[in-house]
């Protein structure tokens, strides 16, 4: 057979489907049927539900979230199919849709929600791209680029295992979908708040929300010396927010403002006392400390030291400097000492004063290391490792070598701060509390009272969890949310 019949029988095969869209009404060009649409979406909610952190479906929150989704899809495009509606229990500023209508709201993102309406306005918004089909396009764009690597790979081999369909289609449902896509998810919105009964307004209320987080989360960025990188969670992206909430407030401007649900009181109550960041399996900051309940541990920094939290490791650094920390934990697969364990991790010729002892009770080794690191390629590591069980601790902390003589006293203050956690002495992890805003009450105030529970920015996060910029207050005896 020719290239030319190879490439004639590759369109013909592939090129074959033309279907009403739900939504918009208008023919699409689209590879996947509705049944594998939403076989698809089974399949990956079963991964997904496996995988993500989710809340039981039993749990308050868990329960309003499905209650306001089930509301919405009522009044979608698509009523005849069953929506499921779950919530990641992290603190990631998200919402995303798979195909056929399996939902997932993370809990990081309705923390910042303040009234019932807004969250309708997220669910909506992931109801529209199921409505559109959204991830039958995304599909038809990736089956399409599938197609241009088989039609190059008849010129040129491509290896095995370099396109997996399904891993792309799954990665891109959560990272979010294109510009025209999330505008036309947020047209949806409009159109289907409304008609389950919340205002409208919610919708735009919730975009500068989002646009107030990404501006905080530059602030923090530039104060550490990170390099900024625009936020890329999947409902604030694509388009830029901005632009998004300048179509928004013209497309509700023309709805008008009617007698709508709202329920702010409603949405804040569901919130209270649920954490404000990661769920307690996966410690939390609090302060300049670092709080993990599982793990029986915590930790102190100086006060110029800036750290984060993520799922797979606990980092730090000095503002503006080139001086880092991480805390990790690595399974082992079999017995060995801790100073042989950081044998094995570094070269023996760049391990200086290597002495082993004991942390939180359990086998430690510690050394100084002259290697290359993050961001620093000639640095000095000061390196602890712990073995518990079948898992290894490994704390590293490390600076320019010339400058390692003038980090040395926050290491060892680092070092010697750990200790088994202790509720009494540290409380628990941040959580959601309300608060009746009174005469003389500032989110400067708040922050102080909290002890700046939230870091070097926490009146600003305490203002954007409410809706609202530093420079806003509430009326007097206003309900907001704070941070204990």
């Amino acid at each position: 057979m020719s290239i030319k019949h190879v490439l004639l029988f590759i369109i013909a095969t592939y090129m074959t489907g033309c279907a009403t869209n739900p939504a918009s009404k208008e023919k699409d060009f689209v590879l996947m049927s509705e049944k594998a649409e939403l076989a698809l979406g089974l399949k990956l909610a079963a991964q997904y539900n496996q995988q993500l952190p989710l809340l039981d479906e039993k749990d308050p929150l868990a329960v309003f979230v499905n209650e306001v989704g089930q509301r919405i899809a009522t009044v979608a495009d698509r009523p005849e199919l069953f929506y499921h509606f779950r919530v990641v229990d992290d603190a990631t500023i998200n919402a995303f849709a798979l195909p056929g209508g399996h939902i997932y709201i993370h809990r990081g993102l309705l923390n910042h929600l303040n009234s019932e309406a807004e969250l309708a306005a997220v669910l909506a918004h992931e109801v529209g791209h199921v409505t559109a089909r959204h991830a039958v396009q995304r599909y038809t764009q990736i089956q399409g680029y599938q197609l241009g690597m088989f039609v190059t790979s008849v010129f040129v081999p491509i290896r095995p295992g370099t396109s997996n369909l399904t891993n792309l289609l799954a990665a891109s449902f959560i990272s979010g979908y294109g510009r025209d896509q999330e505008l036309q998810a947020d047209e949806l919105a409009l159109k289907y708040i409304p008609k389950a009964g919340y205002d409208p307004q919610a919708v735009e209320q919730l975009l500068a929300t989002l646009q107030r987080l990404e501006e905080i989360d530059k602030k923090e960025k530039k104060d550490a010396g990170d390099k900024v990188v625009e936020y890329h969670g999947a409902f604030a992206s694509h388009p830029e927010t901005q632009k998004r909430i300048s179509k928004t407030h013209q497309q509700a401007k023309a709805l008008g403002k009617g007698n709508g649900l709202i329920n702010h009181q409603r949405m804040l109550s569901a919130l209270d006392g649920y954490p404000y960041g990661d769920n307690p399996e996966q410690g939390a900051v609090v302060g300049q400390r670092f709080l993990h309940p599982d793990l029986n541990l915590q930790l102190k920094f100086p006060e110029r030291w800036v750290i984060k939290n993520t799922p797979k490791s606990v980092t730090a650094r000095i503002r503006q400097k080139k001086v880092y920390f991480e805390l990790s934990i690595k399974s082992l697969s079999k017995r060995r000492t801790a100073a042989k364990l950081l044998e094995s991790i570094f070269p023996k010729r760049h391990i200086e004063n290597l002495t082993s002892g004991k942390v939180l009770g359990y086998p430690s080794a510690h050394a100084r290391i002259k290697a290359s690191a993050p961001h620093v390629s000639k640095a000095y590591i000061d390196a602890t490792v712990w073995l518990k069980g079948s898992q290894a601790f490994l704390l590293f902390m490390w600076a320019p070598r010339g400058d390692i003589a003038q980090y040395e006293p926050d290491f060892k203050s680092i070092r010697h701060s750990l200790k088994f956690y202790d509720e009494k002495e540290s409380g628990g992890i941040p959580r959601i509390a309300l608060h009746i805003w009174k005469k003389g009450d500032s989110w400067s105030a708040l922050a102080r009272q909290s002890h700046q529970i939230l870091g070097h920015f926490t009146a600003d996060r305490i203002a954007a969890l409410n809706g609202m910029e530093l420079t806003q207050t509430p009326k007097i005896g206003y309900i907001i949310k704070t941070v204990k």
